[in-house]
């Protein structure tokens, strides 16, 4: 049975009859019609069908709308938007976002951080916080921008004293005694947790000593362990009975180690020396301050200090005096 090869233009093989008859079949190939040939195939199809001139048309249209959208002014680097005649410039100048055009006064210096750009806050965790110093700590760490974290036992401490933050967002309380373990994630830590007062520390002096002692290591466990930086407050008491004035960090001070007041004295001594070995052992960063006598609001007047005792006195004498100008409450003392 024959076959007939036909070429795509439809035309018959003029050999197509004979190869037919003979038995055998030959297909010759026509020359080649294709225009470019000669260049590789990934070249024919970047030229054909008018691609070059499509990609340069489309690059002429992109350079005109950068020409259009450029800055018309001297060199200042801001777009003016208006031009001499009163009208709108070019179709992009309305909206710049340059803040001198929209406000001449205002002026911007290269280098620094707009206003509108403030600092990541921090979690910081305030032991002590609802006391007489950690309250206006954490006053001060809230107005900053950071979250806040209070943890007191309220043994001595009292809740009035930061209940203006217990609608921020950023604070929270926790009633917890810092002698217990307490697992929180903070950057920092401010540990104030322990008795300042002798009124109050002589009360539990055990409770005292393992405030100092135990509460210390526990928190400086919790820093060791998060990473944070640790803050300890600890107290002229360190010194003792000095024989040194005024005392300077390289005072050893002169101590009473079996005082009644060394619950207190011995115990911010052995925390200092906790957090100073932290520091060499475990590589943590420490802050130490030693804060004196220290006044002011939400100060309790009978707490035993100095400056309390003499506004006590003060208050009491204020108030002789002014029983003394009428007899009935003369007489009734």
């Amino acid at each position: 049975m024959a076959s007939e090869l036909t070429y795509r233009g439809g035309a018959a093989s003029p050999s197509a009859g004979a190869a037919g008859a003979a038995g055998e079949y030959s297909s010759p190939k026509p020359a080649s019609s294709k225009p470019l040939a000669w260049l590789p195939r990934a070249a024919r199809y970047a030229a054909a069908e008018h691609r070059p001139l499509f990609a340069l048309v489309g690059m002429l249209v992109a350079a005109a709308i950068f020409c259009l959208a450029a800055p018309s002014g001297s060199g200042s680097g801001t777009a003016a938007p208006y031009s001499s005649s009163g009208r709108v410039s070019g179709a992009l100048t309305r909206f710049s976002v340059d803040p001198a055009a929209h406000n001449p006064g205002r002026q911007f210096v290269a280098g620094k951080v707009p206003l509108g750009l403030k600092r990541k806050g921090l979690r910081v965790l305030v032991t002590g916080g609802a006391g007489f110093v950690g309250s206006h700590l954490v006053d001060r760490l809230v107005a900053r921008g950071d979250s806040v974290i209070v943890v007191d036992n309220l043994f001595t401490g009292r809740k009035e004293n930061v209940m203006h933050h217990f609608g921020n967002p950023n604070f929270e309380m926790i009633r917890h005694d810092v002698v217990e373990p307490i697992l929180l994630e903070v950057d920092q830590i401010y540990h104030l947790a322990c008795p300042a007062s002798p009124v109050h520390y002589k009360y539990n002096p055990v409770k005292t000593i393992k405030t100092n002692v135990v509460g210390t290591l526990n928190m400086l466990g919790l820093a060791k362990r998060i990473g944070a930086r640790f803050l300890l407050t600890s107290t002229s008491e360190v010194y003792g009975d000095p024989l040194q004035h005024p005392q300077v960090e390289t005072y050893w001070g002169n101590v009473n180690p079996i005082g009644v007041r060394s619950c207190y004295d011995e115990g911010k001594r052995t925390a200092e020396t906790l957090t100073m070995d932290y520091h060499r052992g475990a590589n943590l960063e420490v802050r130490i301050a030693r804060i004196f006598n220290t006044y002011g609001p939400r100060m309790c007047i009978d707490d035993g200090r100095v400056v309390s005792n003499f506004v006590a006195q003060v208050n009491i004498q204020c108030c002789c005096s002014a029983s003394l100008k009428t007899a009935s409450l003369f007489f009734m003392r």
